[in-house]
């Protein structure tokens, strides 16, 4: 099973969303180094490239698969960390959340 992290999502985000690694770096306050680290650790867990790196970063399929997840992830995160701080009492419901396996795209 694929080691994805709430960070992978963020910095995979922040590259997708600026298409250059030195200005999504800049945007979630990391360095370029360990961005780049983050990515390829990302891209090997889930074993299958998501960027074509070059003068402007673009996505692969998997990738832009993977950032509609992303996404949606991080959205029902931070909606689940809203409603988990409200009191006890405004609260109820269940909270679901699922991931469908993702097929590598052979190169």
């Amino acid at each position: 099973m694929p080691d994805m992290e709430l960070r992978h999502l963020t910095f995979f985000l922040a590259v997708a969303n600026e298409g250059n690694i030195t200005r999504a770096a800049e945007a979630v306050h990391t360095s370029q180094p360990n961005l780049s680290r983050q990515l390829q650790e990302l891209e090997e867990s889930l074993g299958c490239k998501l960027l074509n790196r070059g003068k402007v970063i673009t996505l692969t399929e998997a990738g832009e698969l993977l950032k509609r997840r992303a996404e949606e992830i991080l959205r029902l995160t931070a909606k689940t960390e809203e409603e988990l701080s409200e009191s006890p009492a405004e609260m109820a419901g269940t909270v679901a959340i699922g991931f469908g396996e993702m097929k590598p795209v052979q190169d």
